[in-house]
């Protein structure tokens, strides 16, 4: 993986790319047989990232004429614009972001979903006693700045409660598990799959409230570009998102392999416990939302995703102004895919 500068070299370095990218990318006709392509992710990398990095390892992308660099989320950034500038092509974002950049006027589009539903919950020990909503009044929640309090409202409403009989506790993210180990908190708002593994690995036992059980009708993880990209060279699109089909289908059958690869660039992760998470994320995408076609979308599933965030968001984006299924609707490998995945329930 390319060194990525930092500071003012940093920026130096991102000027100039920008020029030659766009020059390269957004350019008419069809792309080189070597495209330089940045690709940012929505976490330091962990098992959710593993067929990128496995499918870049195996090749995969290069046969599709494409030279994957794989960027972690810029700190106090927002990573959505640098897709939108042009200084960088693809990227996998939480739902939440992506909505709130989206409605903000970033000139993005999502191509594909990653995750059909959303993967939050609220998660606490066994030895607390907290199983059910109802037990969460008066208790210390933890809370990142970019979270939206509305994703919790199914979840308190089935226990009785509103936003105001729990405590917000704003944490630095990755110090929440230490947090509620060492019970600073009661509860962590994470993944279902993230943070409930890592804690049960270091031995502390948990309960699980998944939002999507209460109701919450969100989807996840979404991979996204440029609406100038998407318009300008639809063909670098169809290769990356071919290539990450297929990456997709090597790691299901690979994945300790992919998660490996994982391992070489967040050498602090574990991989027998990240290889369990990438199979938890299978099982996602096991969902009847792709019955057809891997990481179809819809009208109906993209209003109830924005109506959550409407209190946050300066206006509601049409569902049709969130994505595209044109560049799926071309592969065959989404169909292979959802085949593979729907022959495993």
């Amino acid at each position: 993986m390319t060194t990525v500068p930092t500071s003012a070299a940093r920026r130096r370095v991102l000027a100039a790319g920008s020029l030659l990218l766009t020059g390269s990318l957004f350019g008419a006709g069809p792309a080189s047989a070597a495209d330089n392509v940045i690709m940012r992710i929505n976490f330091t990398p962990w098992g959710m990232h593993a067929q990128y990095f496995g499918g870049k390892a195996q090749g995969i992308y290069a046969k599709e004429g494409i030279e994957l660099e794989i960027r972690p989320p810029s700190g106090g950034q927002q990573n959505e614009v640098f897709i939108a500038s042009g200084r960088e092509h693809f990227g996998v974002a939480n739902i939440d972001s992506f909505v709130k950049a989206k409605a903000s006027g970033v000139p993005i589009v999502a191509i594909m979903i990653d995750q059909p539903d959303t993967p939050v919950a609220v998660i606490t020990l066994k030895k607390s006693g907290i199983a059910e909503p109802k037990q969460l009044k008066g208790k210390k929640l933890s809370w990142f700045q970019a979270n939206v309090r509305a994703q919790l409202d199914p979840l308190l409403k089935s226990g009785g409660l509103t936003r105001k009989d729990i405590e917000y506790v704003n944490v630095a993210r990755g110090s929440e598990v230490q947090m509620l180990a060492a019970g600073q908190i009661d509860a962590i708002y994470g993944f279902s799959y993230g943070q409930a593994l890592t804690l049960e690995d270091k031995g502390f036992p948990v309960n699980v409230m998944p939002l999507k059980n209460f109701g919450l009708n969100n989807y996840g993880t979404v991979i996204y570009t440029s609406e100038q990209l998407l318009k300008s060279n639809p063909d670098l699109v169809k290769r990356f998102l071919r290539a990450t089909l297929k990456s997709l289908i090597w790691t299901k059958d690979h994945m300790q392999e992919a998660v490996a690869e994982v391992i070489k660039v967040s050498p602090d992760r574990d991989l027998k416990l990240e290889t369990r998470k990438l199979g938890i994320i299978y099982d996602i995408y096991r969902s009847p939302e792709y019955g057809e076609r891997f990481g179809w979308m819809t009208d109906a599933r993209w209003k109830d995703t924005i109506e959550v965030f409407s209190e946050e968001i300066p206006k509601k984006p049409a569902p049709q102004e969130m994505y595209t299924n044109k560049i799926l609707e071309s592969l065959d490998e989404a169909k292979q895919l959802a085949r593979i995945l729907q022959q495993g329930r």
